[in-house]
Formats: C-alpha cells, sequence, structure tokens
C-alpha cells in the first residue's frame, strides 16, 4: 500500500512538473567570445540605437508585431546603457555598409543552422513547428559573432505570450551580459 501511494505521489509530481514546464522558455547553448565587452553597447547607444534584424515569423500575427515584441523586450531586459533596438530589415546593407554593431534574430533555424555563420549570412527560416517557437539569435560586430544563443518555448500563441517574452528576456540576458570574459572572477590563478 504504501509503494503505491509513493508511486501514485512520483506520478502526480511528475505531471505537475510537466504540464507545469510547457510554456517554459529554454536556452540550449550560448556563447561569448573574448571580444565581448559591456561598452560596445554604448557605441551603439550613441550612434541612436542598435539595428535587429529579425528573420521570420513565429506566428500568424503581421510581422511588425512580431519585431515590436522582440525589440521592446530587448530594449527593457538587457546589462548596459539605455539602448533602443530598431528592427530592420536583413537585406538593408552588407558587408561595409552594415552597422558596426547589429543583433541578428532568425525564428525556426535549420537544426544545422551555424550560430558562428549567422552574422555573414543570416539563413532563411524553416516552417514553423505548430506550438512550438525555435530561435538562434547573435550580437554581431559587421559578419563577426560577438555573442549568441539559441532556445525555444512551447505552448505560445503571439508575440504578446509572457512564455514568447521571457524567451526573448533570457535573449537579451544571454546576448548582452554585464561583464567581459576577461572580467569573470572565477578564473584560476596562480598562486
Amino acid at each position: 500500500m504504501r509503494a503505491k501511494r509513493s508511486s501514485c505521489m512520483i506520478a502526480g509530481a511528475a505531471a505537475f512538473l510537466l504540464t507545469g514546464c510547457a510554456d517554459m522558455a529554454v536556452l540550449d547553448n550560448s556563447y561569448v567570445s573574448d571580444a565581448y565587452s559591456p561598452y560596445l553597447l554604448s557605441y551603439a547607444a550613441k550612434r541612436g540605437g542598435m539595428m535587429t534584424e529579425i528573420v521570420g515569423n513565429p506566428f500568424t500575427v503581421n510581422k511588425e508585431e512580431v519585431d515590436r515584441s522582440v525589440t521592446d523586450t530587448f530594449r527593457d531586459h538587457h546589462f548596459g546603457p539605455e539602448l533602443d533596438f530598431i528592427a530592420t530589415p536583413s537585406d538593408v546593407a552588407t558587408g561595409e555598409e552594415r552597422e558596426a554593431f547589429r543583433v541578428v534574430v532568425l525564428f525556426n533555424p535549420a537544426t544545422n543552422a551555424n550560430p558562428a555563420r549567422l552574422c555573414e549570412t543570416p539563413a532563411r527560416p524553416q516552417e514553423p513547428v505548430p506550438d512550438r517557437v525555435a530561435v538562434l539569435a547573435a550580437f554581431c560586430s559587421t559578419d563577426t559573432r560577438v555573442t549568441s544563443a539559441t532556445g525555444s518555448v512551447t505552448g505560445v500563441s503571439s508575440p504578446d505570450d509572457p512564455a514568447f517574452k521571457r524567451l526573448m528576456r533570457q535573449l537579451a540576458l544571454e546576448l548582452f551580459p554585464p561583464r567581459s570574459p576577461y572580467d569573470r572572477n572565477d578564473r584560476d590563478f596562480e598562486t
């Protein structure tokens, strides 16, 4: 009897956790190069804002609504100075004409999409997977990746869904950490 009650409690707890996690934003991977510094955001702020190329639309609403949700969330949830994120088409400029610093956000990337190449040539999005939003994002210095992150969330229906906003917040915090890799206190020092 006791074993049966334990297994029922475990099964109930597992069901609760699975149900509660259905709309959780999950970051799969992130990268910060040695070239990253929060001062790069100050440079972009002084130039009027951060160009943000948003490729794809994971929802059935107008793309402008998705762009607004992403740029507003990035603006409100990054480390660094006050900074506007400005949505711009990905084909506006290439090579030397590109802004010195920009963000590329790719929704529904192919499973083999390479974060290191996202700044060079943003890949085209794949068909959306029903009830799931996947994203690959990079902070770029012209065509070179400075930081990147990938993530996903299930159970979202619009760009205003709180779970989608959580995913965008997590991306912003990963793309723009508060310190450069050289400022970390967890390095090993020889004594």
